[in-house]
C-alpha cells in the first residue's frame, strides 16, 4: 500500500495528487488529498485525517509521499520510511517561499528521503523507495529526546 499525504494545509496541492494518475494501474493508494479532487484511481480517499490516523496509516504503509512538511517527514522517518518527498513550490502558489524545497533537498543529500522535484519520475521515485525498516524503542522517542541521546551516547547513566 503506498499512503500519500498533502498534510494538514488548507493550500491545495493538486500538483502531486494529479500526479498520481502515473503510477501503475494496481497500485494500492490511500490518499489524504485535501481540498482538491480526489485521484481517481485511490483505493481509499480523504480529504483530511487526524494526526493519530497519519501515523497509523504510515506505519502500516509500503511506500510513504508526502510533501515536506517537517511533521509529515518525521512522521515517516519515525514509521521507518524513507519517504518520497515532494516539495510546494511557492512559483505555484502551493506555499509562501521555497523553504520546503530547501528541506527536501539537504534531507535528501543524507541520503534521509527521496526528493521529488520532476513529477514525471514519480514511478521510478517509488520503486526505488526502499522497504521500511523495522521500528525500534528509539522510534517512540520524541525528536528531541531522539536527538539528546545520540548526542551524549546512549550508554550515559540516568540521573534520576
Amino acid at each position: 500500500m503506498i499512503f500519500v499525504t498533502v498534510g494538514s494545509t488548507q493550500i491545495p496541492f493538486a500538483r502531486l495528487i494529479r500526479a498520481l494518475d502515473r503510477l501503475p494501474e494496481d497500485a494500492q493508494l490511500l490518499v489524504q488529498h485535501g481540498p482538491v479532487a480526489p485521484p481517481p484511481g485511490a483505493t481509499e480517499a480523504r480529504d483530511f485525517m487526524e494526526f493519530p490516523e497519519v501515523v497509523e496509516r504510515m506505519q502500516a504503509a509500503d511506500v510513504v509521499i508526502c510533501h515536506a512538511g517537517a511533521g509529515s517527514i518525521l512522521c515517516a522517518l519515525r514509521a521507518g520510511h524513507t519517504p518520497v518527498v515532494v516539495p510546494r513550490l511557492e512559483r505555484y502558489g502551493e506555499t509562501v517561499d521555497d523553504h520546503q524545497l530547501e528541506l527536501a533537498r539537504a534531507l535528501a543529500a543524507d541520503g534521509r528521503v527521496i526528493a521529488l522535484e520532476d513529477l514525471s519520475r514519480l514511478p521510478e521515485a517509488v520503486a526505488a523507495a526502499p522497504p521500511p525498516r523495522p521500528r525500534t524503542q528509539s522510534d517512540d522517542l520524541l525528536p528531541i529526546q531522539a536527538a539528546v541521546r545520540d548526542a551524549i551516547g546512549a550508554g550515559v547513566p540516568s540521573l534520576a
